[in-house]
């Protein structure tokens, strides 16, 4: 799954002194101006000064900071617990791994890949009205998935309609907690990133419960009110980050930006980012697999479905200790976030491996941790990464790009890995391709971290010999 999550700079301009404080006492909260830095003008060229930035009280920043966590809680749970649902579903319609499978590695794929369509949405309309949207489709699509009469009606409502509610809303709460952040940003990524790692820790539990109390159908509607509640906390972030997304700062601001420059189109032409950027779908087209599969995988080998559940409870809630370990890497440890991930998919990498040689419960269970461990890590770092191969102006396109393509190989990835498992009658072969990939994957990104430090060394060079 990629891990796919992210912080952002806040692109929205910042009125001035006066119109700021007004704004912010009409949502109760005080405002202390901040001079930018001098090399980052809100995205303005260099030449042209901007007001300073408000930044919201510290009551504000953590009740945004919290309806973040929450959504991203909401959003991967749902899409993670669907795991479970899954096995009811291939045994009450009896289709393929192959197609049952795109319910849900759908769902997955549109939350990222569908950025590409929702993210100059979300900048138009404000991240808070993002996540009332987003409810609205998730309830919508939850809804129509429990009158389904076959598959492919689920994967419509809750592979494409759902999906999109949650991609407006797991986008916005990234957006919203790096426009309110100003320092440690990493933490913020961490924070949220562990609600997503909680949420899918619980959420398979969850379903199972609510499963065996009401069947499938019961548990889609009891999904649509949980994910309705997503309506509540983007007006809660509508409302305190009002100062921020409702100001215009120059009269330049309140000129229409045009469609070209806010595709940011220039990062197509930064390597080190065309590279990483390219490694995304490479990584995430078997990895979102395991997370899919691994429920089955364990009912192949033998095991109830409580038993296979708590093994995909067991990758989700490591997920939320390692989430909070990639903060720390970075913001304490100060550890370069392309180092965290060349390292984690070589660990990842050889784990995945070891599931294909043991099937004990045991151990299992001790690879499922280490794997929700590293792959936080991983989620952790890539917005770190991104934020330093581009601009702060530039940063929420480079984000969007990412989150499409990679979403797209979540999107291929249950049916690739259904169809192995269909082909060859078990999930060795998975297992054998996600770990050769991140290994490959992991010396890729060791030598592009090289790269870059030489070439930054290089130029530094240059510049010292040109001014002599």
């Amino acid at each position: 799954m990629s891990g796919n999550s992210i912080t952002s700079n806040g692109l929205s301009r910042r009125h001035s002194g006066k119109d700021m404080g007004h704004n912010l006492i009409a949502c109760g909260d005080k405002a202390v101006g901040e001079q930018p830095p001098s090399h980052v003008n809100n995205g303005q060229p260099s030449g042209e000064m901007s007001p300073p930035k408000p930044e919201l009280a510290s009551s504000a920043k953590v009740i945004i900071l919290a309806s973040c966590t929450c959504i991203n809680f909401l959003c991967i749970g749902f899409a993670v617990g669907l795991g479970v649902v899954f096995v009811q579903i291939l045994d009450v319609f009896n289709t393929t791994r192959a197609l049952t499978s795109l319910m849900q590695s759908l769902c997955i794929g549109v939350i990222f890949s569908g950025s590409l369509i929702c993210g100059p949405i979300v900048q138009k309309l404000g991240p808070g009205n993002s996540v009332i949207l987003g409810g609205l489709l998730s309830l919508v699509g939850c809804v129509g998935a429990s009158f389904a009469p076959n598959v492919e009606v689920l994967i419509i409502t809750v592979g494409f309609i759902t999906g999109f509610g949650m991609c407006f809303a797991h986008l916005s709460s990234y957006l919203a907690t790096g426009s309110v952040l100003v320092k440690k940003k990493g933490m913020g990524v961490s924070l949220i990133t562990a609600g997503a790692g909680l949420g899918a820790f619980i959420s398979p539990q969850f379903n199972r419960l609510v499963l065996d109390a009401y069947g499938w159908k019961g548990t889609f509607l009891l999904l649509a009110g949980v994910n309705f509640n997503m309506c509540v906390l983007g007006f809660l972030i509508r409302c305190l980050t009002k100062p921020i997304y409702n100001m215009k700062t120059t009269p330049k601001d309140a000129e229409p930006k045009s469609l070209i420059k806010s595709l940011n189109l220039h990062l197509f032409k930064n390597v080190p980012y065309m590279i990483f950027l390219l490694c995304q779908p490479v990584i995430w087209c078997f990895y979102t697999g395991v997370v899919v599969f691994i429920v089955d995988v364990a009912r192949t080998r033998g095991y109830d479905l409580e038993a296979a559940s708590f093994l995909l409870s067991a990758i989700t809630i490591a997920h939320v200790a390692g989430s909070l370990l990639g903060g720390m890497l970075d913001t304490v440890f100060h550890i370069r976030a392309l180092i965290s991930c060349s390292v984690s998919l070589v660990l990842c990498g050889l784990l995945s491996i070891c599931f294909a040689f043991f099937s004990s419960y045991g151990v299992m269970i001790t690879l499922a941790i280490g794997h929700g461990v590293l792959l936080a890590i991983l989620d952790v770092s890539i917005p770190i990464v991104l934020f330093k191969m581009s601009d702060p102006a530039s940063y929420s396109s480079a984000l969007s790009y990412m989150f499409g393509l990679s979403g797209f190989s979540d999107i291929a990835s249950g049916p690739i890995s259904g169809a192995i498992r269909d082909m060859t009658g078990d999930y060795l072969l998975m297992f054998y391709l996600a770990g050769g990939v991140a290994l490959v994957m992991g010396v890729v990104f060791l030598c592009l971290e090289l790269w870059m430090r030489r070439r930054k060394e290089s130029t530094s060079s240059e510049t010292i010999d040109t001014k002599l």
